[in-house]
């Protein structure tokens, strides 16, 4: 019985970690249909993306906080209610306007979702079994973003974009009905925290007029009053976060997580691991509809790979940490994505095959990282520092996400608008040589891996 019951809340966290990670890709594929949709250009749709992105990472802590104040278990359902809403407002959108509300309610279900999801999904068993919990949510994960640009291809081509939304309503229907008979919302333990709304007010703004200063930079211009003056309140608005962070009683994020060697350097990989694949994932797909004109379906027929090897590998490495250690797991990664980026520059314009071939390799390189991530994040921490791991290992990603898609789309939209004479090989030109200059960037960053524990040190500790 009771096993049975941690096994249903086991599924109920996994379904709502699903919801939130699917959501963050799935819509990429459908960004052309959708600006055919509801006619906007793509520089105004990329914050249809961002705020998502935006406010899941701003919110995420505060919001798993309110959880660890009124209860995990309640705060959880109203998570799940909030995005089904967002859902039903993006699904049903027929302007731009409607679109960006559903995102917003989307995206604050998203921040209690996935970091509520992981506490109470890992809280519920014996330290002793979390490394298999781990392997199962974090499959979920990196399985669920995988799959979203395949399954939105698939369903835009055959049903419409509405639907890649719309679809979201039965699993959060599901959702409810297993934590309702398997939590026990009378003895949810609620801890004495308080909420630091200024820090997450001000990181809100830094990320805003960060990704502001991204997109609109192509049209600025990188010596206009308004790209310096928003990269310095950026600026400013990062140090004061740190400030506050350090001098409020409950901060937003826990700094002295930070102090922990592992936990450093798990949040350094995951934002540069998820920067890169979201540069691919939000760029092959407009490369693949608008230039070698394929449909939604056969283009994601070609993402197929990376999003299947991503799902396998991604629980893989939380599985074989143990064998190989860390360090090995994260270099491997990095290698990869790197091959990757190489194969798209050299082939990935002239050949699908190679294409990919690229694709399946980053999506090797991105679940063997994913893997030992997860593990290292939720460490040998527990109760609310538990939370707020998950919840800062959340946010890093969202941010990494957020710099991806505003980075990779203003350089692909640049690229496109000064080409004066547009033909097959300047458009391929166009999109692939954006990931030249991140090549001796990705070679740079090799050594960063090298700050991971061996196996024997990974096995010492734990």
């Amino acid at each position: 019985m009771i096993l049975n019951r941690k096994i249903n809340i086991t599924i109920a966290m996994a379904l709502g970690i699903f919801l939130v990670m699917l959501d963050t890709t799935i819509m990429n594929i459908a960004l052309p249909a959708i600006q055919k949709g509801i006619e906007v250009d793509y520089n105004r749709l990329s914050w249809a993306l961002n705020i998502y992105t935006i406010i899941f990472a701003t919110c995420t802590i505060p919001l798993s906080k309110f959880g660890d104040t009124f209860g995990k278990n309640k705060t959880y359902i109203v998570g799940l209610v909030l995005f089904g809403l967002g859902s039903l407002f993006s699904g049903f959108a027929t302007t731009f306007v409607y679109l960006i509300i559903g995102r917003i309610f989307s995206s604050l279900g998203a921040s209690i979702l996935l970091p509520l999801g992981n506490a109470i999904g890992l809280s519920t068993w014996n330290i002793k079994d979390r490394i298999k919990i781990v392997a199962i949510l974090g499959l979920t994960q990196g399985g669920a973003a995988a799959i979203g640009p395949t399954l939105g291809g698939v369903i835009t081509d055959f049903f419409g974009w509405h639907w890649i939304f719309l679809m979201n309503i039965p699993i959060v229907i599901i959702g409810i009905f297993l934590s309702g008979i398997s939590l026990n919302f009378n003895k949810d333990i609620k801890l004495k925290e308080k909420i630091d709304w200024v820090g997450s007010l001000i990181s809100m703004l830094s990320l805003y007029f960060l990704t502001l200063n991204l997109i609109k930079l192509k049209d600025w211009g990188i010596q206009d009053p308004k790209t310096i003056m928003c990269f310095l309140i950026s600026i400013v608005l990062i140090s004061l976060f740190i400030f506050v962070e350090r001098t409020v009683k409950h901060p937003m994020i826990d700094l002295n997580l930070f102090k922990v060697k592992d936990f450093s350097a798990s949040a350094i990989v995951a934002l540069l691991a998820q920067f890169f694949y979201i540069g691919v994932v939000v760029v092959i797909p407009s490369f693949l509809t608008n230039v070698d004109h394929k449909t939604e379906l056969e283009a994601a027929l070609i993402l197929l790979p990376m999003s299947s090897t991503v799902f396998v590998f991604g629980g893989l490495g939380s599985l074989v940490i143990n064998k190989l250690g860390p360090r090995l797991l994260v270099l491997v990664g990095m290698i990869s994505i790197l091959l990757s980026y190489i194969l798209i520059v050299m082939n990935g314009a002239t050949n699908s095959t190679w294409l990919s071939m690229a694709l399946l390799i980053l999506g090797i390189g991105f679940g063997v990282i994913t893997g030992p991530i997860n593990v290292l994040a939720a460490s040998n921490f527990s109760g609310s520092l538990l939370t707020s791991s998950q919840s800062v290992i959340s946010v890093v990603r969202q941010i990494g996400s957020v710099l991806g898609v505003s980075v990779f789309l203003s350089m692909m939209s640049s690229n496109l608008k000064v080409l004066r004479i547009i033909n097959l090989t300047k458009l391929n030109h166009a999109y692939l040589s954006i990931y030249n200059i991140w090549i001796p960037v990705l070679i740079l960053l090799l050594p960063v891996m090298f700050s991971f524990p061996t196996k024997k040190k990974y096995l010492v500790r734990k």
